[in-house]
């Protein structure tokens, strides 16, 4: 939002970036997202460059895309946006004078546009857009220093957000997913090695295992229970064929603890408690699946 002529400062930076935690609930998300990837690439070492593009491969899948979304989603300059444009005066975008020419009618209405979105538009709009450009900036440089994959796929984050923005809030929660899980995991994995058959459909399954969990914290639909026992399953068993026994057993034990927990979301229905109850077993499973993939 535009801020007063007198509360702007006479001299200072250009820029403000405001980092706080965002404290959730549980360690599912992005930043876990990363960890699993990096670690199932194979490529993590004690080298202080591995390190470093650690962190910022955190960085870039949580704060700045995260950001960047909560930017694009937020409903503040949405609201403003409508009000304003909703008191414009009709003076304002009527048009003061005809004429038989074409091109000076087109060029007047062009002309009306163009003051209608600086004197209306812009001033509710620039502080957002501006960072959200200056995040865009920051985020492909940090992806760049990852490596040319984790550019395009910060991109496909990048527009995958705007479209969340525009489409109907039930249908977002498979963007969301993708935003906050997949797509971070991807990033990693790009980052310090190479995309394998294998890493690829555990990716798959740790996002269908996110969005069943998401699914029954935000809206408690119960065949996200299903989805989730069922595509832990057939990791476990997948694991098993592929000569990690212990991981699967590890797997199958973490999926019996939940499935009992289940009898108690059943009764009370809090998703949300339910999610926090058995998030460990769900965090133990990616990493020793990624632990095995890198093995």
């Amino acid at each position: 939002m535009e801020e007063s002529y007198s509360a702007r400062p006479l001299v200072g930076r250009w820029l403000a970036l405001d980092l706080r935690p965002t404290r959730p609930l549980t360690f599912l998300g992005p930043s876990w997202a990363v960890i699993c990837g990096a670690v199932a690439s194979g490529g993590l070492t004690l080298r202080a460059q591995t390190v470093i593009f650690l962190v910022f491969a955190i960085l870039l899948g949580d704060v700045l895309l995260g950001a960047w979304r909560s930017l694009w989603l937020q409903s503040d300059w949405r609201d403003a946006l409508r009000r304003a444009a909703a008191n414009t005066p009709t003076w304002f975008l009527a048009s003061d004078e005809a004429s038989r020419w074409r091109i000076v009618r087109v060029w007047r209405q062009s002309a009306r546009r163009v003051r209608f979105f600086r004197t209306v538009i812009w001033p509710v709009i620039d502080a957002d857009m501006v960072g959200m450009l200056m995040l865009g900036v920051l985020a492909l440089s940090v992806a760049s220093v990852l490596g040319l994959l984790p550019v395009v796929l910060t991109l496909v984050a990048m527009v995958i957000a705007l479209i969340e923005g525009q489409i109907d809030v039930s249908h977002r929660i498979w963007l969301k997913t993708l935003l906050e899980f997949a797509l971070p995991w991807l990033i990693a994995q790009s980052a310090f090695g190479s995309f394998s058959a294998l890493s690829l459909f555990f990716t798959l399954v740790f996002t269908l295992v996110y969005r069943g969990l998401l699914g029954l914290s935000a809206a408690r639909e119960d065949r996200w229970i299903v989805w989730n026992n069922l595509a832990q399953l057939v990791a476990a068993l997948v694991l098993f064929a592929s000569n990690a026994p212990a991981v699967a057993g590890l797997i199958a034990l973490g999926l019996l603890a939940q499935v009992l927990w289940q009898s108690r979301y059943r009764v009370n229905r809090d998703g949300r408690a339910y999610v926090q109850r058995v998030q460990s077993y769900v965090l133990v499973a990616m990493l020793a699946t990624s632990l095995a993939l890198w093995f």
